[in-house]
């Protein structure tokens, strides 16, 4: 989550969408109540009436499985009535960015795709025009080339009528929520936040969800700010603090990933894990840093004594062989290779991806 949940008591709009804070996240819901005595908006999307439904000033009743539509109308309803920060944009996002001339999308497809193996075998168009290192930038936002119009393009399709056909909410619905969202938090002096959990992420089309929530927040001038941000209040106990901590089978703390037992050096670590800076130096690539988070780590564990000629005891950490992620578990236990579990502030019966595998 890109805020904490004191601060969903700044916010001047609060919607919730997979979650039912009101009654699975009590605590967080407690700052939205203090939002709303300040006078902020709640408004719920739910394909059921919930709690948190019942306390929104504003509910509309989706479709299971239609959200991104529902965001993408409200994104379309931004440009085209001129409800976003323009200022944000342009200097926090990559608006300006001007697109590969090659690249293209037709009937949900990207450019470079291939029908025989059902796969993108050709990625070179996925990227930014190029001047030397340095992308190249529009100079104003009507660029038919910057990723601003290419967005404007994309949610064209997605007008009130078209949204309430595919979602189920009406029109007159729809328009109220995006009045009191996207109208009503662009401005300098307003913000907005989005809450959302499981019912978000648990879709073959999960990571999508969050983009378009992504996309609308800083279309707004949502991001980086209090009271806004893209807020998830997950769905297991302690998952968020499990994974700060590294306790989880894939990660080591600061969300770097777990060596494997082909890794038998630092260095065969960071070339299976670091990512390509597809834009060279100057690519918006956070995780090009790997090497100085593991190393800062190695230090932090072992002190003067890890050092660039032993490898900063980089094989002192413990290697990973297999799959020990939650299905694999259960898959283990039905398989009978793992015999008994213990298990502690969890129950998988109900709250897991494939209950009835992991209950059978």
């Amino acid at each position: 989550m890109t805020n904490h949940w004191i601060d969903l008591k700044n916010s001047d709009c609060i919607m919730i969408m997979g979650s039912n804070a009101a009654e699975n996240h009590p605590m967080s819901f407690k700052y939205v109540t203090q939002a709303m005595d300040n006078g902020a908006i709640l408004i719920n999307v739910d394909p059921r009436f919930t709690r948190t439904s019942a306390k929104a000033d504003l509910f509309a009743q989706i479709r299971p499985g239609t959200d991104i539509a529902f965001i993408n109308g409200l994104i379309r309803y931004a440009i085209e009535n001129g409800y976003y920060h323009e200022a944000y944009v342009r200097n926090y996002t990559n608006a300006l960015c001007k697109i590969n001339e090659g690249f293209d999308f037709t009937d949900g497809l990207f450019t470079g795709y291939d029908a025989a193996s059902k796969s993108y075998a050709d990625k070179s168009t996925w990227q930014y025009q190029k001047d030397g290192d340095n992308n190249v930038f529009a100079d104003d936002l009507d660029d038919p080339d910057c990723a601003f119009q290419l967005l404007r393009n994309h949610v064209s399709r997605y007008t009130p009528e078209v949204v309430s056909q595919i979602t189920g909410v009406s029109e007159s619905r729809f328009l109220e929520i995006a009045e009191a969202y996207v109208k009503g938090t662009y401005q300098d002096d307003k913000v907005g936040t989005i809450m959302y959990a499981m019912g978000w992420t648990q879709h073959t089309t999960g990571v999508q969800n969050i983009r378009a929530f992504s996309i609308l927040q800083l279309l707004l001038g949502n991001m980086g700010r209090a009271g806004g941000g893209v807020n998830a209040l997950r769905g297991e106990s302690n998952v968020q603090g499990s994974t700060d901590h590294g306790l989880l089978s894939h990660l080591l703390p600061g969300y770097l990933k777990a060596p494997a037992a082909s890794d038998q050096t630092l260095a065969d670590y960071l070339t299976r894990v670091t990512p390509a800076n597809i834009n060279g130096d100057k690519s918006v690539n956070y995780w090009k840093n790997t090497k100085k988070f593991v190393v800062s780590l190695l230090k932090d564990y072992y002190g003067e004594s890890a050092t660039a000629e032993n490898d900063f005891l980089f094989n002192n950490l413990p290697k990973t062989s297999g799959d020990y992620s939650h299905m694999a578990l259960f898959k283990a236990m039905d398989e009978g290779i793992i015999k008994g579990l213990i298990c502690m502030g969890q129950n998988p019966a109900v709250g897991g991806p494939n209950a009835e595998h992991e209950r059978s």
